[in-house]
């Protein structure tokens, strides 16, 4: 089997409505896309994403640079075809320039479409083909969470994801300008979802060590599972001063991008949880690997997931130290085999693939260009 044909795409994605985080106001995604063939008329897909502007050169690095070297190529060599990526030109996307980035959106993009090969060929999903733990994955939610949202908003959206949608754990979004509007907001929250379900909130990398010190006190009370991102990803000192210091988890991992960042995650006792996403570090590949990692040291990984559940359920349920995904209802139409939770959990596909690939018909609605 030999690579023969690689094609990018970029999707736009309109919201039906804006929402936004701490730090954030998202009204699209952007998807660009890469689709691999071979000799043997198999096709694998892989993509990232992004909330913002930009998505577009994450496809002209691949277009330009990237995808000429794999042509030709035995497709099963995954590890090696996705290394030599960080080569070509030899410029910012060095691998020694700390894998961060364009690079590595470009390079996820890549290794997501080798795995989508591997299991169309095998004729299996990819968490058999990964040797499944799990039998099902509980899902939490978080559209309802939003910022942006009222707390007559939030409230509501809580008693109907538990009562009627029986999500077990939902998610909330805080780092409002003044944190005592945030515990209100959770409070009403908590009341109205009772004690048994799970809370997580998420401050989006909003806050500095003072400010999360004061938040953490003052919430003590909520039963909160996880405080998501508090400070500046690069911040690991800071990290590790406030888990020291406070009683919630701190899980943390959507602004990583390789595996060495979350070694010093946890080498310095800065996190309680990961939450690595195969978009923002070099793909399956490294997401498996930051997985074993947290394995080794006892964490628990969480895969960070607002549109990606196929692939996320998936590698979720290949691991025995994973247990919870994320749902967003985003991008249900664009995907071939969407997954939605059932009364709080995802059952895992059947389908062939990674669960990557796009629908024909989302090609042509959200094609840029």
């Amino acid at each position: 089997m030999r690579i023969t044909d690689i094609d990018t795409m970029l999707l736009k994605v309109r919201l039906e409505n804006e929402i936004a985080d701490s730090i954030n106001r998202v009204s699209y995604i952007g998807l660009p896309l890469v689709k691999i063939s071979t000799d043997d008329g198999l096709e694998g897909w892989g993509y990232s994403w992004n909330t913002a502007g930009g998505s577009e050169f994450a496809k002209e690095l691949l277009d330009r640079y990237m995808a000429q070297s794999l042509l030709g190529k035995d497709p099963l060599r995954r590890k090696q075809l996705v290394h030599e990526l960080f080569f070509v030109e030899n410029f910012g996307w060095d691998f020694r320039l700390g894998r961060n980035g364009l690079a590595v959106m470009a390079a996820s993009m890549v290794d997501m479409a080798l795995w989508d090969l591997l299991c169309k060929r095998a004729g299996l999903p990819l968490w058999r083909v990964l040797g499944g733990f799990h039998d099902r994955i509980e899902a939490y939610d978080t559209h309802g969470g939003w910022l942006s949202w009222t707390t007559e908003e939030l409230v509501s959206n809580a008693k109907k994801k538990v009562g009627v949608e029986g999500f077990r754990a939902i998610k909330v979004k805080v780092g409002s300008p003044d944190p005592e509007v945030d515990y209100e907001r959770l409070n009403a929250v908590r009341a109205a979802i009772g004690s048994s379900t799970k809370l997580m909130v998420d401050a989006n990398t909003k806050w500095d060590l003072e400010t999360a010190l004061r938040w953490c006190r003052r919430c003590r009370d909520l039963d909160l599972y996880w405080l998501e991102e508090p400070l500046n990803p690069l911040d690991i000192r800071g990290h590790a001063i406030l888990r020291s210091k406070v009683d919630i988890p701190i899980a943390v991992g959507e602004s990583l991008h390789n595996i060495y960042a979350f070694r010093d995650y946890i080498e310095q006792g800065a996190a309680d949880i990961l939450q690595a996403d195969s978009t923002k570090v070099a793909g399956i590949t490294e997401w498996l690997e930051v997985a074993n990692l947290a394995e080794a040291f006892g964490l628990n990984i969480y895969p960070h997931t607002n549109i990606q559940q196929p692939l996320h359920v998936q590698l979720a349920a290949s691991c025995k130290n994973s247990f919870v995904v994320e749902h967003v209802p985003w991008l249900l139409d664009v995907w071939k085999h969407p997954l939605v939770p059932r009364q709080g959990y995802f059952e895992l596909p059947e389908s062939p693939g990674a669960g990557t690939e796009v629908r024909a018909d989302a090609l042509e609605k959200y094609a840029v260009g």
